[in-house]
C-alpha cells in the first residue's frame, strides 16, 4: 500500500500551511492556515474498509525547559525522542 501527498515531501518537515502555529521573528509564535493536507493512497489490500493514520514526530526534544522560553534555545546536542501528536482511526477507504 501506498500513501502519497502533493503537500509535502516524504521525510521532510510539513510546511507551515498544515500546522496550528507557525514562528514568527516578534512575536514568537502567531497562528497558520491549519489546513489539512492533500493525501491520497492506492494499493490497498482487498476487503480493507477503512484505514487508521498516525503522526508520528521522531525529533521532540527529551526534555522541555528551554522550550518556546525567551532567550533561550533547545540544544542542539539534546536527546531526542517520539511524540504522536494524533492518530486517526476508521477513515473510510472511499
Amino acid at each position: 500500500m501506498k500513501l502519497e501527498s502533493s503537500s509535502f515531501r516524504n521525510d521532510q518537515r510539513i510546511p507551515g500551511a498544515y500546522a496550528f502555529a507557525v514562528a514568527h521573528a516578534t512575536d514568537h509564535v502567531k497562528l497558520s492556515s491549519n489546513r489539512n493536507p492533500q493525501l491520497n493512497w492506492s494499493g490497498a489490500p482487498a476487503g480493507v474498509k477503512s484505514f487508521a493514520l498516525i503522526c508520528h514526530d521522531r525529533d521532540v526534544p527529551s526534555k522541555g525547559d528551554d522550550v518556546n522560553k525567551e532567550g533561550r534555545s533547545v540544544p542542539a546536542g539534546l536527546a531526542r525522542v517520539d511524540f504522536y501528536h494524533w492518530v486517526l482511526v476508521d477513515i473510510p477507504r472511499a
